[in-house]
């Protein structure tokens, strides 16, 4: 991969205020969103296929550490650690308004 090449460019008080917030309600930062802007404007890339490609590769980041934390809890020698992690994560599934895990299907997947 390349190293990225810094650009400079002067905006306006209220135009970098308005790029500022428009990449927060986006969940980017300034640099992410600017730059799939420019993509999309030369034509290179979508916004969406990027965003997707990233939404994938943290997807599997996840199903990879879930994957890993769960063999360790299965092998731990406490038998019950892995039972009660599980409650206390759908208490707190719960408590910030996710769905039940159980409707995820079972624990057990990986």
């Amino acid at each position: 991969m390349t190293r990225p090449v810094a650009l400079q460019v002067y905006l306006s008080d209220t135009l970098a205020e308005q790029v500022r917030k428009a990449a927060s309600d986006h969940d980017m930062s300034v640099s992410e969103w600017l730059r799939s802007i420019i993509a999309d404007r030369c034509g290179e890339h979508d916004l969406a296929t990027r965003h997707d490609t990233s939404i994938t590769r943290i997807l599997r980041m996840m199903v990879f550490a879930r994957v890993g934390v769960d063999g360790l809890l299965a092998g731990h020698a406490d038998p019950t650690l892995r039972d009660r992690i599980y409650k206390v994560y759908r208490r707190q599934c719960t408590a910030i308004g996710l769905p039940s895990p159980a409707a995820e299907g079972g624990r057990d997947e990986a």
